[in-house]
């Protein structure tokens, strides 16, 4: 359905958005555009950017994927924490600039399932 709607070029990009977003291909591959719209349609929130980054705990409190800072860092603990597809390890690992796709965005995952969005906007 998608193809006849949109046609055969936009199947493909949001093919591609989904396997990346669920680890099953690279997010730095994936056009601005596609990766912003795919992330806005699975949920994302803002934060402010321009003094440095909140920490994973916090980013994943933010994001709705965890309810609190001790649940967030069970997750961390657990295994259960990806940044940009990273398993993150460590719960006080504060992201770079840098790790930022797109120039603006985060993709966090809790589990093999749960997706948000960051955009860091400026302040």
């Amino acid at each position: 359905m998608t193809t006849m709607v949109h046609g055969s070029e936009e199947t493909r990009r949001i093919i591609e958005a989904s396997a990346a977003l669920f680890g099953g291909g690279a997010l730095r591959d994936l056009d601005p555009a596609t990766l912003a719209a795919a992330l806005r349609e699975a949920g994302s929130v803002e934060v402010k950017g321009t003094d440095g980054l909140p920490t994973i705990v916090d980013l994943l409190v933010t994001s709705g994927l965890s309810k609190s800072r001790s649940e967030a860092r069970r997750t961390v603990s657990e295994g259960g924490a990806y940044l940009n597809n990273e398993r993150v390890e460590d719960p006080d690992l504060t992201p770079e600039h840098s790790d930022l796709l797109g120039g603006s965005w985060l993709v966090l995952r809790r589990g093999k399932k749960n997706l948000a969005g960051v955009e860091v906007v400026p302040r």
